[in-house]
């Protein structure tokens, strides 16, 4: 639980700016993971084997929107993708219910969680999806880099006739 809070405390006064996690996705989607956690160590060192067994040993209920997006971004990595955007979901709802992050760590993070759930999305094929969730995500946050550039590479992916249909 110490941890938790330190890691809140930490989101909420450094803007996540020193907290994010950039890696290389497949098809070089970037994602985003929130630091100082056991799984986000594992994700550092690009062991994600190790960080997928330390979320077998959890409760899937238990988690905390930090945790949960780090889970998506571990499941994005063992290209679980369909299980990626449940866990991505997943922390999208858990962070309405965190009271202690502001108003604008708490949009700089929905925005990477959206980021998150758009690489998940789009890695399923679901181009159409993956667009709506980066606007979401630029919406929430246009200077979140991730965000930007998975939005060039889902928009240079889709056909004219999807894009035209997202808008």
């Amino acid at each position: 639980m110490k941890r938790l809070t330190k890691t809140r405390v930490l989101l909420a006064t450094t803007g996540l700016c020193s907290l994010l996690f950039s890696a290389v996705a497949s098809a070089d989607y970037r994602v985003t993971a929130f630091g100082y956690s056991s799984e986000f160590d594992a994700l550092l060192s690009k062991d994600v084997a190790s960080a997928k067994s330390i979320f077998s040993e959890r409760s899937m209920t238990s988690l905390d929107f930090v945790e949960a997006n780090n889970l998506c971004v571990t499941q994005i990595l063992a290209k679980e993708y369909s299980a990626a955007e449940s866990a991505c979901a997943m922390a999208l709802e858990k962070i309405d219910y965190d009271y202690s992050l502001g108003l604008i760590a708490k949009k700089a993070a929905r925005a990477s969680i959206y980021s998150n759930l758009a690489v998940a999305l789009a890695m399923n094929g679901n181009m159409p999806a993956a667009s709506t969730a980066l606007e979401k995500a630029l919406a929430l946050n246009s200077r979140d880099a991730n965000a930007v550039a998975n939005y060039s590479l889902v928009n240079s992916k889709s056909p004219a006739s999807e894009l035209a249909q997202s808008f």
